[in-house]
């Protein structure tokens, strides 16, 4: 019942993989929250989207191209990676005297794009309808 790569065959079957599904979720989350920073717009939303982003995409960006087998284990070490990458680049953000949080961000959102288009399909799935 632990076992996410079980599960993820047999809802492949049915149609529904949750790596997939992961992926594509944070990918609309990536782009929204680009482009609301490259655009300057303020509110709640960014800052929800923003959690989301920076709690979940980087990590899931690196780990999730490994294919654990355990869901909790990916979930976890996701998070994990995450919060892990931020910090880094934060400090050294700092340390070399440039820090800006928004430029941060859009570098991170726009670092995890291709990792999450490869994880979501949606390359083959556009390949799959031009041929």
């Amino acid at each position: 019942m632990g076992d996410w790569s079980s599960h993820a065959r047999s809802s492949v079957v049915r149609g529904r993989n949750p790596r997939v599904a992961i992926s594509a979720s944070l990918l609309v989350v990536d782009l929204l929250l680009l482009v609301m920073a490259l655009s300057h717009t303020l509110g709640p939303w960014r800052l929800v989207l923003g959690l989301v982003f920076a709690l979940s995409a980087p990590g899931w960006s690196l780990v999730g191209l490994v294919h654990l087998r355990s869901g909790a284990l990916e979930t976890g070490l996701s998070v994990a990676v995450s919060l892990a990458v931020i910090m880094v680049c934060a400090q050294v953000m700092m340390t070399i005297h440039l820090w800006h949080p928004v430029a941060l961000e859009e570098l991170m959102c726009t670092a995890c794009v291709p990792s999450l288009v490869l994880q979501s399909g949606i390359l083959g799935r556009v390949a799959n309808r031009v041929r």
